[in-house]
C-alpha cells in the first residue's frame, strides 16, 4: 500500500434487499473505490445457506414469503470475506459505515446474548461465521419480507381498532397494507402465540443489519420506522394505539429508543475487526429503509423529486407535515431523511405505480421496435398531446389508481377507442405515465410551482432524452440523470460521510447528477390541459370499476 492509500478514509454503504447484499466503497470526495453484489442464489458464494429465488413461497399459501435470517448472515460474512481479500484498499482505513435494508422486512429476535460473541470476538477463531455464533438467537428463522401478503384479516383489525383506514393514515402515513410490519407481528402474535412469548426483539431489516455490525441491539430509524403502521408520523414516537392492537407489549420488544437517519451508534464490533481487519474506531451509522437511502442519494435537497423508472416507477418527494392529505390514498408519507430534526416538519412522500417497464417493454414489442431509439423514432412521428389521444396502461393490477387493470384509450373527443396506431400508442403511454406522476404528486398536496425545484430521474427508462424532454415539459422543471444503480447502498455511504465528518444535518453528499432536459414553455400549457382532461376520464374509469 502507497502512502496515500494507507492515509485515506473511506465510507461503506450497504443494502440488504430482496435477492442480495450489495456493498460500495467511497472516499472522501465521494468517488466509487469499489463495488460488491453478493446473490442470495448463488451456489458459489453462498456455500451453506443459498437461496434459489432469494426468498420462499409457502407451498401451502403463496401469499406467505419469506427469507431465512441465516442467509442474510451468510451473506454479510461473504461480503466481509469479499472486502478483506481484494487488493484495492485497505480496510482498516474505513472510518465509517452505514446501509439499509429492504423496507418492511422483519426479523425475530430470542435472545440477544449471544451477540456479545461478535461484539466482544477474539482472534484465533477464524472459522467461525456469524451463523455459528447467532445460531440460537432468533424465536424464528424465516423472516416475513415486503412480498408477503397474508394479512389482510390483520391489516382489517387493525383499521377497525383505530376507527378506520383513514384515521390509520393520519397517524402513520398509510394505510393498512399487508406487507407493513405491523400486521406481520399481529399475524404472529395471533397464530403463534408461542412464537411471539419467546421474542425479545423484532426488527427491521433496516436495523438488524446495524445491530450485526454494532454486536448489539440497535434502535429503529424514524424514516424506516415509518413503514410500519405503528410510528405516529407527526410526533416522531410510537403509537400507542396502534401498538396495542398488534401485539401485548410491544414497544419493549421492538425498543422504546427511536432515532434519526443521520445517528453515530458506536464503533463497530470487534468480530469486524479480528476478522476481516477494519478499524476498531469505524463508526456504525444508523441503517434505514432502501427508499429513504435511495432519496439520500439523490436529492440534494427537499425541493427535489426522485423518479425511479424500473420495474415498478417510484416517485419520491418532500411535503410538509401541515401539507399531509386528509383523506388517505395509496401513497406512503415517511419522516424525511433529508432534514434537520426535530426542526423540520417535512414528510418524505413514496408513490409507486406498479406497472412501469414491462409494460414499456410490452408496448415497444407490440409496435414493432427493437430499442429504446425506436421507441424515440416513433415519438417523432406525433406531436406533443398527441393530438388529443390519453391512454392507460394498468396490464397488472395498479397501485395508483388503486387495484385497476386493462388497456383504456381515449380520442381527441374523449370517446373510448379499441386500440392505437403504433407511434399514437408509445406515445399515449409515455404521456400518460408521466401525467399520472405528476397528478398523484398534485393529490398528495406536493406543491409543484414553489417547493419542487428539479427533477432527477434514474432507472433504465431514463436513458431515453425524448422521454426526459417529455418529463421536463409535463412538469415545467429541469430534469437531471443520475447514474447510480446502487443507490441505497450509495446513500449509506454518504449518510457515514455526512455523520464522521459532522456536516450539517441537512443533505450534502449526493451523487452527481447531469441535465438531461428543459422545459419548454409553448409545450407546458399544452400538459396543463392535458392533465385535467387525463384527471377526468381516470375517474371515469375508476368509477366504472366499481359499478
Amino acid at each position: 500500500m502507497s502512502n496515500k492509500n494507507a492515509s485515506q478514509r473511506l465510507y461503506l454503504g450497504l443494502d440488504l434487499s430482496t435477492q442480495q447484499l450489495k456493498g460500495i466503497v467511497i472516499d472522501e470526495q465521494l468517488q466509487t473505490i469499489a463495488e460488491y453484489a453478493i446473490s442470495f442464489n448463488d451456489k458459489s458464494t453462498l456455500v451453506h445457506h443459498v437461496q434459489p429465488n432469494g426468498f420462499i413461497v409457502d407451498k401451502d399459501d403463496n401469499r406467505c414469503v419469506t427469507t431465512p435470517v441465516y442467509v442474510f448472515l451468510e451473506a454479510i460474512d461473504v461480503l466481509f470475506q469479499k472486502l478483506r481479500d481484494q487488493k484495492k484498499f485497505d480496510l482498516s482505513n474505513i472510518v465509517g459505515v452505514s446501509g439499509c435494508g429492504q423496507q418492511h422486512g422483519s426479523v425475530y429476535w430470542k435472545t440477544s446474548s449471544e451477540l456479545e460473541k461478535i461484539k466482544n470476538f477474539h482472534a484465533g477463531e477464524e472459522n467461525v461465521s456469524l451463523v455459528d455464533l447467532l445460531q440460537s438467537s432468533f424465536s424464528r428463522i424465516d423472516c416475513p419480507i415486503w412480498m408477503d401478503s397474508s394479512t389482510t384479516e390483520e391489516c382489517q383489525i387493525l383499521e377497525k381498532t383505530v376507527g378506520n383506514a383513514e384515521n390509520l393514515f393520519q397517524i402513520t402515513g398509510s394505510k393498512a397494507y399487508e406487507r407493513f410490519t405491523g400486521s406481520q407481528i399481529m399475524k404472529v402474535a395471533r397464530k403463534t402465540p408461542e412464537i411471539y412469548a419467546q421474542t425479545e426483539r423484532i426488527q427491521l431489516i433496516s436495523n438488524f443489519l446495524a445491530t450485526i455490525l454494532l454486536g448489539e441491539y440497535a434502535p429503529i430509524d424514524l424514516s424506516d420506522g415509518s413503514g410500519m403502521n405503528l410510528l405516529d408520523i407527526r410526533q416522531h414516537q410510537w403509537s400507542n394505539e396502534c401498538l396495542n392492537a398488534c401485539g401485548k407489549e410491544l414497544e419493549k420488544k421492538l425498543s422504546t429508543k427511536l432515532v434519526y437517519p443521520r445517528t453515530a451508534l458506536g464503533p463497530i464490533a470487534s468480530y469486524f475487526v479480528e476478522r476481516y481487519g477494519l478499524n476498531k474506531q469505524c463508526q456504525v451509522v444508523s441503517c434505514t429503509g432502501d427508499n429513504p437511502s435511495s432519496y439520500y442519494a439523490l436529492a440534494s435537497d427537499p425541493k427535489t423529486v426522485v423518479i425511479s423508472l424500473g420495474t415498478s416507477d417510484t416517485v419520491m418527494a418532500s411535503i410538509p407535515a401541515s401539507a399531509m392529505p386528509k383523506e388517505a390514498f395509496a401513497g406512503h408519507l415517511l419522516v424525511n431523511p433529508l432534514k434537520a430534526y426535530p426542526e423540520s416538519n417535512l414528510l418524505m412522500l413514496l408513490l409507486c405505480f406498479k406497472n412501469g417497464s414491462l409494460v414499456r417493454e410490452r408496448v415497444r414489442e407490440e409496435t414493432g421496435t427493437k430499442d429504446w431509439k425506436g421507441m424515440s423514432e416513433l415519438l417523432g412521428q406525433t406531436p406533443s398531446a398527441n393530438k388529443g389521444v390519453i391512454g392507460f396502461f394498468y396490464d397488472d393490477h395498479e397501485i395508483l389508481p388503486h387495484n385497476v387493470q386493462g388497456r383504456f384509450y381515449f380520442n381527441a373527443d374523449g370517446e373510448q377507442v379499441n386500440d392505437l396506431e403504433a407511434a399514437s400508442k408509445v406515445r399515449a403511454l409515455v404521456e400518460g405515465q408521466l401525467l399520472a406522476k405528476r397528478l398523484y404528486l398534485q393529490r398528495a398536496n406536493v406543491d409543484l410551482n414553489n417547493n419542487v425545484d428539479q427533477i432527477v430521474v434514474t432507472g433504465g427508462a431514463s436513458v431515453n432524452t425524448d422521454l426526459l424532454q417529455i418529463l421536463a415539459d409535463i412538469f415545467a422543471k429541469p430534469v437531471y440523470t443520475a447514474s447510480a444503480p446502487n443507490s441505497g447502498a450509495l446513500g449509506g455511504a454518504l449518510r457515514a460521510v455526512d455523520v464522521i465528518n459532522q456536516k450539517p444535518n441537512t443533505v450534502s453528499s449526493t451523487v452527481e447528477c447531469v441535465v438531461a432536459a428543459k422545459p419548454r414553455g409553448e409545450y407546458t400549457s399544452l400538459y396543463d390541459d392535458m392533465l385535467n382532461r387525463y384527471a377526468k376520464l381516470e375517474d371515469k374509469i375508476v368509477q366504472e370499476k366499481k359499478q
